[in-house]
């Protein structure tokens, strides 16, 4: 077996390294000039990010007084992107190779300044022709022109919707100002400017349906002492429609939040909200201006919210206000049913037991009508301001129909009155 010489393994070994060595050492140069495009002077100070595409690398430099730029410490392999930028120009970029030799000359264009980032360039390429690692220089400006249009638009468009959002808040709190004034008009104009201006906001639809639904009644009201004042009974009514509308841009607003995690809670108390103020202008649109196929709307409105209420007292609070729609809509059958329903829940109940009286009347069924009233009276704290006049109802239903008195039940839980002090 031959040995090789241990010298000459060494020596091998040590030029290897040596040749390694200086491969890694080469480094090549980087240099250009910087001008305007327009008048061709050179632009002093600008700012000059080589980077470094294949593998990580940055060398900054600027240009002197000339425009010029030199980077001398590039590693002399790799591929490279030049990125120029000057304050009032436009920025550019270049893709070069390490071992680049000749000057690169860039002419920047009257602009806003802006730098351009590895991440910037790069979506610039990808917007310019396919197929090749390297753009030509007509493909590089067009690509160029293309990016600074986009982003332009991009601009213009996000300032557009800071300062419509910013207008947007100014009219959203005007409204609630006048809101608290209890300027009705005032309110329903600031809060419908604010949805022209950012149509995506729940708060903003609550609270113009809120103005006009207390626009609404206003109307309504004033029409009542005139009665041949017919005008105000009908902006009442487009008062109520229109408050309907706008809960319900509200309610699809606020429908995909249900099931977030996050916002569903939320979302669901904001419904029941909602609901409610969009049943109440049904209500008075069925029973109050006679627009009668609202009750069943405004029913199936409270019912809903029943079903996502979240305490007792809430839900009973929209059964009635449910049975009441009915019987001023003269739906005195489901009505009934309605206040039936409440008194399997709470006996005492003195709203259902009320009406539900005065619904047995409208129906003919007087015996039952005084003993519900009655039982009303047994159950009404003494200083209801209806009592008296329910004991006058029962002595004519008495009278008038030859009824059975109904017999009082004072232990049912009446309130006692307070007595005064000495």
């Amino acid at each position: 077996m031959k040995i090789k010489h241990p010298l000459s393994a060494f020596a091998g070994c040590a030029l290897l390294a040596l040749a390694s060595l200086t491969a890694a050492a080469q480094t090549g140069r980087l240099e250009g000039d910087v001008v305007k495009a327009d008048t061709k002077e050179p632009i002093v100070g600008a700012e000059v990010q080589i980077e470094r595409t294949d593998i990580k690398g940055s060398y900054p430099v600027k240009t002197d007084k000339k425009g010029h730029f030199l980077h001398a410490g590039v590693p002399y392999v790799g591929t490279y992107v030049v990125i120029v930028s000057a304050p009032g120009c436009q920025p550019d970029f270049a893709e070069v190779k390490g071992s680049q030799s000749e000057p690169i000359k860039f002419e920047l264009r009257s602009g806003d300044g802006k730098k351009l980032s590895l991440a910037d360039v790069r979506a610039i390429k990808s917007s310019g022709p396919k197929g090749g690692p390297q753009m030509s220089a007509g493909d590089q400006k067009k690509a160029m022109e293309e990016y600074e249009k986009k982003r332009t638009e991009v601009e213009s468009k996000n300032k557009k919707m800071t300062e419509e959002h910013e207008a947007m808040k100014k009219r959203f709190e005007a409204g609630q100002q006048l809101m608290n004034a209890k300027d009705w008009n005032g309110a329903a104009n600031e809060f419908a400017e604010a949805a022209k201006l950012d149509a995506e906001q729940k708060a903003v639809w609550q609270g113009l349906a809120l103005a006009l639904f207390n626009r609404g009644v206003t109307n309504y009201n004033e029409s009542t002492k005139d009665l041949t004042n017919t005008a105000k009974k009908e902006a009442a009514k487009q008062d109520f429609n229109e408050s309907i509308n706008a809960i319900g841009k509200a309610l699809a607003l606020n429908e995909p939040e249900l099931n977030d995690p996050q916002k569903g809670a939320q979302a669901k108390k904001s419904k029941v909200s909602f609901l409610k103020s969009k049943a109440d202008a049904e209500s008075l649109l069925a029973t109050k201006l006679l627009v009668v196929e609202m009750a069943d709307a405004a029913v199936k409105d409270y019912k809903e919210a029943i079903a996502l209420a979240d305490t007792p007292a809430e839900k009973a609070a929209f059964e009635l206000k449910s049975a009441q729609t009915l019987y001023d809509a003269g739906k005195m059958d489901e009505a009934v049913s309605a206040y039936q329903a409440l008194l399997q829940a709470d006996a005492s109940n003195i709203e259902a037991l009320y009406w539900l009286g005065l619904a047995y009347a409208s129906q003919g069924k007087f015996q039952e009508s005084a003993n519900t009233l009655q039982k009303f009276i047994d159950t009404a704290p003494a200083n209801d301001s209806r009592v008296e006049g329910t004991k006058t109802v029962i002595k004519d239903l008495v009278v008038g129909n030859n009824l059975q008195p109904p017999k009082s039940e004072p232990s049912r839980g009446r309130a006692a009155p307070t007595k005064k002090k000495p």
